[in-house]
C-alpha cells in the first residue's frame, strides 16, 4: 500500500471513528490498563518480562511521562499477550467538525475470477 493511500485510508477511518478516536488517545498509561484489565498482579506481570517487579513500577511511570522505549512497550505488549500499534495520525483528520458522511477512500473490488 502506498504511503498516501495509506494515510488516506487512516484519516479516513479516525473522521468515521473520532469519538472513540478522541477518547482513546487521552489514555496515558496502556500498559496499567492492558495488566489491571487482565487482573494481573505487577509481580506477575514482571515475571513474565523477567524485570523486577520494582521495574514494572518505574515502566508504568516512564510510560505516563513518554519516557518508555517502543522496544520495551513491544516487550511488554507481548507479555500481556496485546498487539503494540504505533502511529502517527493526521491533525487534518482530527480538526473540524465531525462530517456525517467522510470521503470514502476509492477501493477498487475484484471479484474471483474462480467463483464466476
Amino acid at each position: 500500500m502506498s504511503e498516501k493511500r495509506f494515510f488516506s485510508r487512516l484519516s479516513y477511518w479516525v473522521r468515521a471513528n473520532r469519538v472513540a478516536w478522541l477518547e482513546i488517545r487521552q489514555q496515558k498509561n496502556w500498559l496499567r490498563c492492558a495488566r489491571l484489565a487482565q487482573n494481573l498482579k505487577g509481580l506477575e506481570f514482571a515475571k513474565r518480562l523477567g524485570v523486577s517487579p520494582a521495574r514494572i513500577s518505574t515502566m508504568e511511570a516512564d510510560e505516563s511521562k513518554g519516557a518508555v522505549t517502543l522496544k520495551m512497550m513491544q516487550r511488554a505488549a507481548h507479555a500481556l499477550d496485546c498487539e503494540f500499534v504505533y502511529v502517527l495520525v493526521p491533525k487534518k483528520a482530527l480538526s473540524g467538525a465531525v462530517e456525517s458522511t467522510p470521503e470514502k477512500p476509492k477501493i477498487r473490488i475484484q471479484s474471483d475470477p474462480m467463483e464466476e
